[in-house]
């Protein structure tokens, strides 16, 4: 790599905003297969319209959200995650890849706000399933 010309009045950013609690339209970036190591994937999303959240006071977002993760396993007798996003991405429970079908896919999540290492920080609580 070429060396960096910095600039000495950089800001460090203290990082992303968290959003109240509650259900948020998402979009999937990303699915990685962390297969067998960790025998699950990774699945990132983005909201699909951040000018409508809500910081933590109830207050328009004023910084910039960051995006979802969720952790889905992949074992037999611990599908039910797998299944329960693939049907709210309105997917049939079939076999199918998830790399490749999932990111591109919106839906609905619950989201809650949980403390992490002195911090508020998002979590995915549930992904819902349109009733037909």
């Amino acid at each position: 790599m070429a060396l960096l010309n910095v600039n000495p009045n950089a800001e460090v950013k203290a990082g992303f905003e968290t959003v109240k609690a509650g259900t948020y339209r998402v979009r999937i970036k990303e699915v990685e297969d962390r297969n067998p190591e960790k025998n699950d994937l990774k699945v990132t999303m983005e909201y699909s319209d951040p000018t409508t959240l809500l910081g933590l006071t109830g207050e328009p977002l004023k910084g910039q959200a960051g995006s979802l993760f969720d952790y889905i396993m992949l074992a037999q007798d611990k599908q039910w995650k797998l299944r329960m996003i693939t049907e709210a991405c309105g997917l049939p429970w079939t076999n199918f890849d998830p790399v490749v079908d999932l990111p591109g896919r919106e839906l609905d999540v619950v989201v809650t706000v949980k403390e992490y290492e002195g911090e508020q920080r998002n979590k995915v609580a549930r992904y819902v399933i349109e009733k037909k």
